[in-house]
């Protein structure tokens, strides 16, 4: 392994002294570049378009030729038959401390995740008010980063105080308390003004109250992402009230009547067998209507219950949408980001499709944060958030890690 990194280390340092030498490097003030002789994946993801050149033009994608004039003092970059592909999203992370959080650990996590070719999150419960920052660094070229979206996070009396109003200190606009005879258009009004793009409903709402507070949210222009059951809301209660994006595939155990089934002694051969028979058919159909999104979190909940790959297996082939969320808290100190393990596990675990898996972590991610109109696919007039790979992901998934370049807003990151 050490041997290998070394040389991949040698290969990524002499691209870089090639492109340097040849004058390839482009410039911050460059507007418009010129991605020659590539593979390029086709806006459904399916396939690559062979031996082809991607324009860009002031951090936008242009399909179109441009004129000779028009690429007069563009630059230039022959990727000899390279892959790519839009940069990827991970639609569930954490990338704050949630309190007392420290600004440069923000932009050291935004920057590990963009070295490794993802350009987009969503932060799903962190500090707004450092992310809110980290964003605004990032967009004025101050700081270098993945964008971020985060979500102003709300659950009842009970999460937070167990019903006994123990706390003392202040909630903010990314962490309120929501329980009926709250203000929701004020607390909706809080989130957007912190720079919330959507709220996280996270415990102690019922199926009567939900629907008023996802009402109320979308309202307000907020997204509404939640946990796939929200005590006492049910998974089918959730979908059915209007929840966008639910979190975390296990949670689905709680479609189970089995009580033997969530006592920590049962065998995990018993708990397989419930599993392999739990009804999700009305559940898959509920989330079909709505179009609704699962953001799975295979990575968080691996160890402790196996039994989630088989069912996101039978959740995938009842075509339900399915994004990638490692819902980690960042470890700079890995090698690569845990998405990447996430993107393997829904192929060699789940029975995705390499296609599919892939969509997981662009086109749908890109829906899950609102985002699909401008990132998630190579189409004209995205933003040019792009990611250049040594070989074929369709082929191997395990090609993202083969990565030559990372592409941002039309600016181009050397690996």
């Amino acid at each position: 392994m050490k041997r290998f990194s070394f040389i991949l280390a040698i290969h990524l340092l002499t691209v870089v002294s090639v492109l340097a030498a040849s004058n390839f490097l482009p410039k911050a003030t460059d507007t418009i570049l010129v991605l020659k002789n590539a593979n390029i994946l086709d806006a459904n993801g399916a396939q690559f378009i062979k031996g082809k050149d991607l324009i860009i033009a002031n951090g936008k994608i242009r399909s179109l030729r441009l004129s000779k004039k028009e690429l007069k003092g563009a630059k230039t970059i022959d990727l000899q038959g390279k892959f790519i592909i839009p940069g990827l999203i991970d639609a569930h992370v954490h990338v704050t401390a949630n309190r007392k959080n420290n600004i440069e650990n923000t932009y050291n996590h935004l920057n590990y995740f963009l070295r490794h070719g993802i350009t987009s999150l969503r932060d799903a419960g962190g500090d707004g008010a450092a992310l809110l920052k980290a964003q605004k660094e990032i967009k004025e070229g101050n700081r270098r980063g993945a964008d971020v979206y985060f979500s102003s996070f709300m659950a009842g009396d009970w999460y937070y105080n167990r019903d006994q109003h123990l706390r003392n200190e202040p909630y903010a606009p990314w962490e309120q308390l929501i329980v009926p005879g709250t203000n929701l258009d004020s607390a909706m009004s809080a989130a957007k003004a912190c720079g919330a793009t959507g709220v996280k409903l996270y415990h102690s709402f019922d199926k009567d109250f939900l629907p008023l507070v996802i009402k109320a949210a979308k309202k307000h222009g907020l997204l509404v992402w939640g946990h796939t059951m929200l005590y006492p809301a049910t998974p089918i209660e959730v979908v059915t009230a209007g929840m966008e994006v639910l979190s975390h595939v296990y949670m689905l155990e709680n479609l189970t009547t089995d009580t033997l089934f969530f006592r920590r002694k049962t065998p995990a051969a018993y708990k397989d067998s419930v599993i392999a028979n739990l009804d999700i058919d009305a559940f898959c159909r509920m989330m079909r209507k709505k179009n609704a999104i699962l953001d799975a979190t295979l990575c968080v909940s691996e160890e402790q219950s196996p039994w989630i790959f088989p069912l996101l297996k039978r959740v995938h082939e009842q075509g339900v949408a399915v994004a990638t969320g490692t819902d980690q808290i960042v470890d700079t100190n890995r090698l690569y980001p845990r998405l990447l393990d996430e993107i393997r596990y829904f192929v060699e675990k789940c029975g995705f499709s390499n296609v599919d898996a892939l969509r997981a972590a662009t086109i749908v991610g890109a829906k899950v944060i609102g985002q699909e109109k401008n990132i998630g696919s190579i189409e004209n007039g995205k933003n040019a958030d792009l990611l250049v790979l040594s070989e074929n992901p369709l082929i191997d998934v395990n090609s993202l890690k083969k990565q030559v370049l990372v592409i941002k807003h039309g600016k181009v990151i050397y690996l």
